[in-house]
């Protein structure tokens, strides 16, 4: 009878265990939270230029039964002006004067994404987390008379293990200014201008 006992306890240990690594809906947040431009010489500001721009995000998963990765839509969110995955779109009209230090939110809040793990043939948190990506894209863009110029466009593959990046804060974003391109943060360069969008990708079960 103890010996049975036993065997109980460890299953449901084990059950348990399960349940917390793999929910039944996996949710993750994303947000541009912000843009950031500093001069190159900390101690020089060089004038101004507007600058602006797009931001995209979309999340893949590679369905285990198939093959193929599917598309994880947005839940509550559409994207903007129907373009598939452009989460953000900040006009000429609306861009930011690029000075030493300047800084703008970009989302006033975050785009959710969640699906079941189940429908797609995991049974692990650690094989879905190899398995399942965002898809992040920015274009920043300088206000022109004419034509406004590109300065660049960068795109991100981030998998759900390195999906665990904390939004910052004001402080944090605004002493962004040596930061390197890596998950969270891509560094654009203009000129003797850099230029810094943050990002945030976390888990939200």
């Amino acid at each position: 009878m103890k010996t049975i006992k036993i065997l109980l306890v460890a299953v449901l240990l084990s059950a348990n265990s399960f349940a917390q690594s793999l929910p039944q809906m996996v949710k993750y947040d994303f947000k541009f939270d912000w843009i950031a431009t500093h001069t190159v010489n900390q101690t020089v500001n060089i004038g101004t230029e507007n600058v602006h721009g797009i931001g995209w995000c979309r999340m893949y998963v590679k369905n285990k039964r198939t093959g193929r990765e599917e598309q994880i839509k947005p839940t509550g969110f559409r994207y903007i002006d129907g373009m598939d995955g452009r989460v953000v779109q900040i006009g000429r009209n609306r861009g930011m004067d690029m000075s030493n230090g300047s800084i703008k939110s970009l989302m006033n809040s975050a785009v959710r994404f969640q699906f079941e793990p189940s429908k797609f043939g995991y049974t692990t948190m650690a094989d879905l987390q190899d398995n399942a990506y965002f898809k992040i894209t920015y274009e920043v863009k300088v206000r022109r008379v004419v034509n406004d110029e590109i300065v660049g466009k960068q795109e991100a593959i981030v998998f759900l293990k390195q999906a665990n990046v904390s939004s910052r804060s004001l402080a944090q974003a605004r002493n962004s200014a040596n930061t390197s391109t890596q998950v969270g943060y891509m560094r654009f360069n203009k000129n003797k201008f850099n230029i810094g969008i943050i990002y945030s990708a976390v888990p939200a079960n």
